[in-house]
């Protein structure tokens, strides 16, 4: 009875703590992806080596699109810095109410990907998404340093 008692709590932590190590959180390896649009690849191992903050944000959620637009003045603030990549995802359904809160907004396009709903799937059940602006700092080595972190924790980490 005592083995069964032990492989149970085994089994119980080794599966809460896998959970865990696939879910984005802070201390965590980021989830992989590579996103693809008309002009561009991005995946998060060729931005090995960079500071990256993965922004994702719906333009239909207010709070989203004050923090895209914060973080994408703060990426502009540091101007070339070799260090660091912002890298926007937009999820909306619409490709055309993106582009037009793109331009509103006067976000940096370089910045900005769009994904289908088909293509944002695996993005969201990685990262565990729901509606509306979450965010990731990801350190030089792949690992999550910060959910959500605000202008001033970003210059701090960076």
């Amino acid at each position: 009875m005592s083995i069964i008692a032990i492989f149970a709590v085994l089994l119980l932590s080794v599966s809460a703590r896998t959970e865990r190590a696939v879910q984005a959180a802070e201390g965590f390896t980021a989830p992989q992806f590579e996103i693809n649009s008309d002009s561009s690849s991005v995946s998060l191992a060729g931005l090995k080596g960079r500071y990256v903050l993965l922004n994702f944000w719906d333009s239909t959620d207010a709070v989203s699109r004050i923090a895209t637009a914060d973080y994408d003045a703060f990426a502009r603030s540091l101007g070339n810095e070799e260090r660091f990549c912002l890298l926007s995802v937009n999820l909306d359904r619409s490709e055309r109410l993106f582009r037009e809160i793109v331009r509103r907004d006067n976000l940096s396009a370089e910045s900005q990907m769009h994904l289908s709903p088909t293509e944002a799937a695996k993005i969201i059940t990685d990262y565990r998404l729901a509606r509306g602006n979450c965010s990731f700092l990801i350190n030089p080595e792949g690992k999550i340093v910060a959910v959500n972190p605000d202008a001033a924790s970003l210059a701090e980490l960076i």
